[in-house]
């Protein structure tokens, strides 16, 4: 069986697709938001982060063990984190966990 066809594989993909639709939702209304709503916005970017890295992760583990679909999808991955100046998406995650990190010592909470 390919990797993306996997049920919990299909589960972890529509959760994180749920977790950014409402993160994007928010993020709209970021700038007039309490500092306190902002902090819960920034850990809430900080689960999706999670879960991104998780996921990726497995797709390497796949992408090793052979499943040419997972190793491609690694591949075009790894080439969308480069364009941007990253290794791969791991580096990627981690700036952005940087990120975050500053933006919540902006709000005063670190």
């Amino acid at each position: 069986m390919s990797f993306f066809e996997s049920e919990q594989v299909q589960d972890n993909l529509r959760d994180i697709f749920s977790t950014y639709n409402n993160l994007a939702a928010m993020t709209a209304n970021l700038s007039s938001m309490p500092s306190e709503e902002r902090i819960g916005h920034i850990e809430k970017c900080r689960v999706l982060v999670d879960k991104q890295k998780t996921f990726y992760g497995r797709l390497c583990l796949a992408a090793t063990e052979g499943d040419a679909d997972a190793a491609d999808m690694k591949t075009r991955i790894n080439a969308m984190s480069q364009a941007f100046g990253f290794k791969d998406l791991n580096v990627c995650m981690d700036a952005m966990l940087t990120t975050l990190d500053r933006a919540e010592s902006k709000e005063g909470f670190r």
